[in-house]
């Protein structure tokens, strides 16, 4: 990638990102359309966006402008987590003043994370990596993909086979998240998973940048619970310990994995 893309990308993310974050912590009443649930995570996403992925961004940026290829893969994972934040955003918030800062940061965070990869020699990704854990990360990825398949179904096909509404729709039209986990997270886990046991280098590529996101979009779910139960919104505590298990078990293999990591100066197309 080239070095002016890479910084011009993260400093406008990071800044649409802080105006939409901290416009939900600090505006009172702009999530007033929402339900209070979706209100109370949505305030619990932006404070993990402000705190930890902004600057998460903007670090691993300056060192990918320096070559760095294990910060050009924190940082393509890290655009992931922008892309799939503000696609919810985007999607699900009820119709606020800041619909325009969502869409953007979505449609940024989208063509940057594309040209990232599309521009990534893999196998100097698999080279660097070649002492990773691999099985054990791909069975940390079929994991991760069993788990939430059993969770978002566990709350779709009963009321789908009664011909009732899901409790998790609320008041809203569709299941947002459940749809973009199901469609995009559990597919690209168990495919991760295989390509990993197949050392595939695009497996040891996706993983990387995987582990990257179960971080950050982790945390923030522990953050959207932490909230709603600070706002008297009831949490499914099973849930709950899952999504601690799978941020935990995210942060351990994703120190070892780029703790393995050599580290060679890459050419960034």
């Amino acid at each position: 990638m080239d070095r002016k893309i890479i910084i011009i990308a993260s400093v406008l993310i990071a800044v649409l990102a802080i105006v939409a974050s901290g416009s939900g912590l600090f505006w009172n009443g702009l999530y007033k359309n929402d339900t209070r649930s979706g209100a109370a995570q949505e305030t619990g996403n932006d404070l993990v966006t402000l705190v930890l992925c902004v600057p998460l961004l903007l670090v691993s940026a300056y060192f990918t402008s320096k070559d760095s290829l294990r910060g050009r893969l924190i940082w393509t994972g890290t655009v992931f987590y922008f892309l799939y934040v503000y696609a919810m955003m985007s999607y699900m918030s009820a119709y606020n003043q800041l619909f325009l800062v969502y869409v953007a940061t979505y449609s940024l965070s989208l063509f940057t994370f594309a040209y990232s990869l599309l521009t990534l020699d893999v196998n100097k990704v698999k080279e660097s990596l070649s002492g990773a854990p691999v099985r054990i990360t791909a069975g940390f990825m079929f994991l991760v993909g069993v788990m939430i398949s059993l969770m978002w179904l566990s709350l779709i096909l009963g009321p789908l086979a009664s011909g009732q509404r899901p409790a998790a729709l609320e008041t809203y039209t569709t299941l947002v998240v459940q749809a973009l986990d199901l469609g995009v997270i559990v597919p690209l886990s168990l495919i991760t998973g295989y390509l990993l046991l197949k050392r595939n280098a695009w497996g040891y590529a996706l993983a990387s940048m995987v582990l990257i996101k179960g971080v950050t979009l982790g945390t923030a779910v522990l953050s959207m619970a932490l909230f709603m139960s600070l706002n008297g919104v009831e949490v499914v505590l099973p849930e709950v310990i899952g999504f601690i298990i799978l941020v935990m078990g995210a942060l351990a293999l994703t120190c070892v994995f780029y703790g393995k990591m050599k580290v060679p100066a890459i050419a960034i197309a």
